[in-house]
């Protein structure tokens, strides 16, 4: 999918470099007019921490430089965060109970950027603006039954 210049400016320079010289696309199934989506996404945090969600606990696997597995290729997705619709679907990707991991919730919003979501595995990929402000986030707690 072809994006304009104006939207790609918001996108930190690691995606926006990329998809300025036409090495990622983002996918054709993109939203990048939405209403908001409820979301879910595993974070890192040891058992008794409970600091607030942050920035850096929406950062791209680009932005950690996390090496790819053998054979696989950077796609846009590489460069966006994954969420998931459901906190079961979260628990189930993530493999959890997991010590060093928690679960924050939020809604996906369109200023925060782009998203395409995969309704069959409930994933949500979503390719943040630089400076946008996850504040919306907060850590659950294993007795929030939410859905």
């Amino acid at each position: 999918m072809k994006i304009s210049e104006d939207i790609c400016m918001k996108f930190p320079a690691i995606l926006r470099e990329k998809l300025e010289s036409g090495e990622v696309e983002l996918p054709d199934d993109t939203k990048i007019e939405y209403e908001p989506i409820w979301a879910y996404r595993g974070i890192d945090r040891e058992r008794d921490d409970i600091t607030p969600v942050t920035e850096k606990d929406f950062q791209s696997y680009a932005s950690l430089k996390r090496r790819l597995k053998r054979g696989m290729k950077k796609t846009a997705n590489y460069y966006g965060v994954s969420l998931y619709q459901t906190k079961t679907a979260v628990e189930n990707a993530l493999k959890f109970p997991r010590p060093s991991k928690k679960i924050a919730k939020g809604y996906v919003v369109q200023e925060g950027g782009p998203q395409q979501t995969n309704k069959e595995t409930q994933h949500i990929c979503w390719w943040l603006y630089k400076d946008f402000n996850i504040s919306g986030f907060v850590i659950i707690e294993k007795s929030d039954g939410n859905e």
